[in-house]
């Protein structure tokens, strides 16, 4: 009986030690990614699995000491599943900054009181880090002013009449292409959602009054100016409103603006010294909308960690083996 009871124990601590050592590298280290639709095509594809390395960037401490997976609250109440209730303030270990360019896996930024790890995932390309300014002008991406060529494969929208559209299918499937992914925007037209790289290819094709028309999407007209980490930052009339809205959402200080002046306990601030990094990240997909052309700058304290390997990939609109992107199997590199 004793053997049999030392057995057990054996046992239980065995798969203890499994799930505690499961969930810190879950926690610290690297976790799989789903890559969903309208995301980063072409570089990645829906149905990806990539490794996250949640190291990359420093180690995000949790937010409580226990909490269970998936649900916020206890299953029937409004209990919140988690010890303590009131999410632990942000801690991260060794701080590194995102790179420009780097691909990165982040919490999509909402209003909530519940910890960072439980807001919703969304993956996108750091294109401007603390101290540049990013500006679209008419769909062309300047980093300090200076012209940044963008992925032949990221997704751009193109306008095609419905008179047309019929010979532009056919012409991408007579080069082996897949139906073109499109969308109807009024009662003659749709948009037509291709890399630069296929539109290229598809007007080799076809006569020039046949070719789509590129559409610059009110997404894509922007200037902004990122935030010095950890440096004075001299507030000016022109950033006034911006700062404010970063300071008062991500920051622990909390600033009033009036007019074009920040004012903190009734003194006008001439300058701030930011507790984190921002930057701003846009997916490859042009034509998405969780990025910061939607939700504004990303604070340091919402990244997950940097995409590196694609495990495998599995394609949904596919059936059995077929569904299998074999070619994108252990795939890394520079994405």
């Amino acid at each position: 009986m004793a053997t049999r009871r030392a057995t057990i124990i054996g046992v239980i601590l065995v798969v203890l030690a499994a799930v505690v050592i499961s969930a810190v590298c879950r926690t610290v280290c690297v976790e799989l990614y789903t890559v969903a639709p309208q995301q980063m095509e072409n570089t990645l594809l829906a149905g990806d699995r990539v490794v996250v390395e949640k190291w990359h960037y420093g180690v995000r401490l949790p937010q409580s000491y226990l909490a269970l997976p998936v649900v916020d609250t206890l299953p029937g109440s409004d209990i919140p599943a988690r010890i303590p209730a009131t999410p632990l303030p942000y801690r991260r270990l060794a701080l590194k900054e995102v790179g420009r360019n780097d691909v990165i896996v982040y919490n999509y930024p909402i209003d909530s009181d519940i910890p960072l790890s439980h807001y919703p995932t969304a993956i996108a390309r750091c294109i401007g880090v603390p101290g540049d300014v990013v500006e679209a002008r008419d769909g062309a991406l300047y980093i300090n002013n200076v012209s940044s060529a963008q992925s032949p494969i990221a997704t751009a929208a193109y306008l095609v009449a419905d008179s047309i559209l019929p010979q532009v299918e056919k012409a991408m499937m007579q080069q082996g292409e897949v139906s073109p992914s499109v969308q109807r925007i009024d009662s003659n037209h749709h948009l037509l959602y291709l890399d630069r790289y296929r539109y290229n290819k598809l007007c080799e094709h076809l006569p020039l009054s046949l070719h789509p028309t590129p559409v610059m999407l009110s997404q894509d007209n922007y200037k902004i100016e990122l935030p010095r980490y950890n440096q004075e930052v001299h507030i000016t009339p022109d950033n006034a409103a911006f700062y404010a809205s970063i300071i008062n959402r991500y920051e622990p200080a909390k600033v009033c603006l009036q007019g074009n002046a920040l004012y903190r306990g009734g003194r006008k601030m001439d300058s701030y010294r930011f507790s984190q990094p921002y930057y701003w990240v846009v997916c490859d997909n042009r034509t998405s909308a969780t990025d910061s052309r939607t939700f504004g700058v990303l604070p340091h304290s919402h990244v997950i960690g940097r995409c590196g390997t694609i495990i495998f990939s599995i394609d949904a609109r596919q059936k059995g083996f077929s569904s299998w992107r074999i070619h994108r199997f252990f795939k890394s590199g520079n994405l």
